[in-house]
Order: C-alpha cells, then structure tokens, then sequence
C-alpha cells in the first residue's frame, strides 16, 4: 500500500465508503471530506512530489460525490414514500374516525 494509506484521511474516507446506515452517512462523508481538506493543506507545506496521493485524494473526492449523489436519491425516494403513507392515511383517516369497530 502506498506510504499515503495510513493518513488519517483515508482511514475516514473508508469509514464513508464502507458504512451502511444512511442515518450516518452524511456524517462519514462530511468527515472525510474535512480530513481530505486537512491533508491538501498539509501537502501544500510538505516539500517533495505526492502525485500519488494528490491522485488518490482526486479519487476519493469523485467517490465521495457519487456517495452524495446516491444519498439525496435514497433520501429524496424515502421523502416520497413518506408522503404517499401520509397522503393514503389522511384517506382512510375519514372511514377510520366514522367506524365503531375503533373504540
């Protein structure tokens, strides 16, 4: 592996790739992309050539963005569904409230 992969912005940039809630992942890609922002700072001081993880750092950002991309579907999709269960409740709500069979 390259000398870059012990940099803290990969372990948490593989912490946003891997992780599997969505409740949690907005909070992985946003760390992650705050470590990649720390680490290029660091990189602009550091003399010498970092082609490598300048590259790798260029993936991980493109990476990111597709997570981004797939998170607002994921939640724009459960947004709609919620809306449809409420639409469909506010539908029933009247046959509901007028039957006896509920007390």
């Amino acid at each position: 592996m390259p000398s870059y992969g012990q940099e803290k912005w990969m372990e948490v940039f593989k912490s946003a790739l891997l992780e599997l809630e969505h409740s949690l992942m907005t909070g992985r890609i946003a760390d992650a992309r705050g470590e990649i922002e720390k680490r290029v700072a660091a990189l602009r001081d550091i003399p010498g050539i970092h082609d490598g993880e300048r590259q790798a750092i260029e993936d991980a950002l493109s990476s990111l963005r597709v997570l981004e991309r797939e998170e607002a579907k994921y939640q724009a999709d459960g947004q709609r569904k919620q809306e449809a269960a409420h639409k469909k409740l506010r539908s029933i709500a009247p046959k509901i409230e007028g039957s006896d069979a509920i007390e």
